[in-house]
């Protein structure tokens, strides 16, 4: 990994920053039951390491007439190191046969969409940080603020928080976890109300603020129910980027925090969001010129994308100090949010 990242992690222990609690690397591989001595790492990445020649030999199984061999050949390829296999596949030829062509063609854009990373990568990852900075002593890997959060520790409340997230709700509005999923409760005392799942730049790298180009990943859905009357989506600083869940369209827009107002009208995403199916969300932002902010959405569904980009005033979204997950509206379905990575100065 070349470029600097932060992931918000927890599986069964609590992350904080690296300076208050030590290597979270340790802890992973720790809770995962792995020798954490150089010896024992050295094996692992050993035993895990694929080559060019692997991947070649991968990438000819993808057009046997054995479904079995594809579908291995194709998942092997996704579990090898992202770099190598985009940067083999860039200098491939196309291919002849329109089964392996085809088969490139969505290994390529699966990648480059790159979903959040499984445990799998992360071994691959937390192995190859260790090894790194006791092979280079005094030097630091990137991997040091690399954390994921899965959601797999159950609370029946989030009202105290989540980890090292927040909880900012309207009175008598709450959320939980269950089954590796994060849900904002649609049942509530109330119509209207906002409730959120805030990670702070303060908690997730001990400084005022996450730095000038961000990304945030995460699998957004929510339960049936009251259509149209409510919204989810992600907030990065004073701006939310949301969409209906169940409603014609989906509705897509921008708007403040703290502020019913809208900065944009609702957007036609193309396709309409279905209940209880998580979708893949993807806010990046990106200082530019004349003190504006790029903000930069996707949207993606098994069938259906949809993405949009504006730039607003800084003043509009604020300095970067918090990130979080988002309900707010009526009464109806839970919202509900998996895999959740943050991203610093991603490329």
């Amino acid at each position: 990994m070349k470029q600097s990242v932060l992931i918000l992690c927890a599986f069964t222990f609590l992350f904080k920053p690296v300076s208050a609690q030590g290597d979270w690397r340790l802890e992973f591989l720790h809770d995962a039951k792995v020798a954490t001595d150089s010896e024992s790492l050295r094996k692992l990445r050993l035993s895990d390491d694929k080559t060019a020649a692997d991947l070649s030999r991968a990438i000819s199984q993808l057009g046997t007439d054995q479904r079995e061999k594809r579908q291995a050949a194709y998942e092997e390829i996704l579990r090898m190191d992202r770099e190598m296999v985009l940067a083999h596949l860039r200098g491939l030829p196309e291919n002849s046969e329109p089964e392996i062509r085809l088969r490139v063609n969505m290994i390529r854009s699966r990648i480059e969409w790159m979903e959040p990373r499984d445990k799998r990568d992360l071994m691959r990852v937390a192995v190859e940080g260790l090894l790194y900075e006791r092979e280079h002593p005094g030097k630091t890997h990137p991997s040091r603020q690399m954390h994921v959060e899965f959601f797999r520790q159950p609370a029946d409340s989030l009202r105290k928080g989540y980890h090292r997230m927040v909880w900012r709700g309207d009175q008598g509005l709450d959320g939980s976890v269950a089954d590796g999923s994060l849900f904002l409760s649609g049942k509530r005392p109330q119509i209207e109300g906002d409730q959120r799942l805030v990670l702070t730049a303060q908690s997730a790298t001990g400084k005022e603020a996450f730095p000038d180009r961000l990304r945030i990943d995460v699998k957004i859905g929510a339960k049936a129910g009251g259509e149209g009357g409510y919204h989810v989506g992600i907030a990065v600083g004073r701006m939310r980027a949301l969409f209906h869940p169940g409603h014609d369209g989906g509705g897509f827009r921008f708007q403040p925090v703290h502020d019913p107002g809208e900065l944009t009208s609702n957007e036609d995403m193309g396709f309409t969001p279905k209940s209880h199916a998580l979708y893949h969300m993807r806010v990046e932002t990106e200082r530019v010129a004349n003190h504006r902010v790029k903000l930069s959405v996707e949207i993606h569904g098994e069938e259906k994308s949809f993405r949009t980009s504006r730039e607003f005033d800084a003043s509009d979204i604020g300095p970067l100090k918090e990130v979080s997950l988002d309900r707010s509206g009526r009464v109806g379905g839970d919202a509900i949010f998996r895999d959740l990575m943050v991203q610093l100065a991603p490329r």
